[in-house]
């Protein structure tokens, strides 16, 4: 986008906001009716479209832009405190827009410096508008530099902007978020923010650290974190007269993070499944971890009666947070990260009894690579060819289960181990499925497809296949 339409596509949306913050009703009156303006409001309108066709007619746009000080003007009739809510109210929905639309803090001066030359009373900086902070309490922490923003501030900011949650719903229900982001490809620098999020709201940072390494203490690491929600637990947050519980649904993490989280084994090593007792086996320098083995549960789990599969305490177990069903595992590490890409790598550079020809391997990327710039825009990326295979994100695997995949292994694999693969992905489109009423439905047959799969897998790919 050009900078003469992303200025006037700023200045359009100023105008909109200055519209809706003019709540008298001889001033809709009067802009739904030009012409029941007095003789001095309608000079000072002629007055400012010619001042603004003059200025549209230099930038070379057609359309005539708008006369802001028009909008948010205010009768004589009306107060001195009157004027000031209106204009507070204008700042906040300004800010409100800001922080919607993303917008860059050069965009936003610009944005401020227009409206200030239309008349309007607004901050000249974006951060008096946005209401930033001027200084953030940095104490270093776990090794690194550490910041703790709070929960229960960031909840009240986002219940204050949408009011009509709490006709519905008196809780909040948290999904958390917390992993390793490297900020510089040349160092070790690195970032590990506690997100949440409820609701479909924006997520918002709690805590966030910085260091050349991950937080060396998960206890320091969570302790500002889990104190509040233990006291927002204890006594809940009071809005407009009305009580709002806050609880932790979920953590929402990778498997390293997930370990980090628990103090319970990586998830390379004996005993780590998460999910089940299993040991695992050692073969061809890896653990496998193959058969059916008794489920873990919460109880066990808090009462420290996995001796092999921890290695700590974790403090989450203080303020009842569920260790096993409270921390989910998503698919998108699961499958498509996971058995989608093992598959394809089996298939490509496995052992002897499941690898595929160069032939045959070339065949595949053929077609796929025939595929691309011919799926619809709903798809976020084009099919690329096997060789790219250690560079497709989980967005392309998830596209070769469910659509591509299907299509270009007809012809290749053979009959058993193509229809092993439809296992997979019938299975996994009936859980993907957003009508609940026949994912139910068909929920049972799901699962004896992922059984068959899973048994069928140890014949095809090998018992390597399930390690670790």
């Amino acid at each position: 986008m050009s900078y003469l339409k992303r200025w006037r596509k700023i200045r359009s949306e100023a105008a909109k906001i200055a519209l809706e913050c003019t709540s008298e009703d001889d001033s809709h009156d009067n802009l739904d009716n030009p012409n029941e303006c007095d003789e001095n409001g309608g000079e000072n309108l002629a007055a400012e479209e010619n001042s603004t066709s003059q200025e549209s007619d230099e930038l070379g746009d057609t359309d005539s832009d708008f006369g802001y000080k028009d909008y948010v003007s205010t009768d004589s009739e009306q107060g001195v405190e009157s004027a000031k809510e209106d204009e507070v109210t204008f700042q906040e929905k300004l800010a409100s827009w800001a922080t919607r639309s993303k917008c860059g803090r050069s965009q936003i001066n610009e944005l401020l410096g227009i409206l200030k030359d239309e008349g309007l009373e607004v901050p000249k900086d974006s951060r008096t508008l946005l209401k930033t902070p001027r200084q953030i309490q940095i104490e270093d922490r776990c090794g690194g530099q550490y910041a703790y923003f709070g929960i229960e501030c960031s909840v009240v900011k986002i219940l204050d902007r949408n009011i009509k949650y709490l006709e519905s719903s008196n809780s909040v229900d948290l999904l958390v978020n917390i992993d390793g982001i490297p900020l510089f490809k040349s160092s070790n620098s690195q970032l590990w923010p506690i997100i949440c999020r409820f609701s479909d709201f924006e997520p918002f940072i709690v805590a966030i650290f910085c260091g050349e390494h991950k937080p060396n203490s998960v206890d320091d690491y969570l302790q500002d974190f889990l104190a509040e929600y233990k006291e927002l637990q204890r006594k809940p947050i009071t809005l407009n007269g009305q009580e709002i519980h806050v609880c932790i649904k979920a953590f929402v993490c990778d498997a390293p993070a997930r370990a980090f989280l628990k103090c319970i084994k990586g998830h390379t090593g004996y005993d780590c499944c998460e999910r089940c007792t299993i040991k695992g086996e050692y073969k061809n320098k890896r653990v496998v971890l193959l058969g059916d083995y008794p489920l873990r549960t919460d109880r066990d789990f808090s009462n420290g009666l996995y001796v092999n599969h921890h290695v700590g305490v974790s403090l989450l177990l203080n303020v009842g947070i569920r260790c096993v069903t409270g921390f989910p595992l998503d698919y998108m590490h699961l499958v498509c990260l996971g058995v989608v890409r093992r598959l394809l790598c089996f298939l490509r550079k496995g052992p002897p009894e499941c690898r595929l020809s160069h032939r045959k391997v070339g065949e595949i990327s053929t077609l796929l690579v025939s595929l691309s710039g011919k799926l619809p825009s709903e798809f976020a990326r084009q099919p690329r060819p096997l060789t790219d295979l250690d560079r497709w994100k989980a967005t392309e695997l998830r596209q070769f289960l469910l659509y591509t995949g299907p299509v270009v292994l007809k012809k290749v694999l053979h009959k058993d181990v193509y229809e092993h693969f439809l296992c997979l992905t019938v299975a996994v489109s009936i859980l993907l499925d957003t009508c609940e009423t026949k994912r139910a439905a068909y929920m049972d047959y799901a699962k004896q497809l992922l059984d068959y799969f899973v048994e069928k897998s140890k014949h095809i790919y090998t018992p390597l296949f399930f390690g670790v």
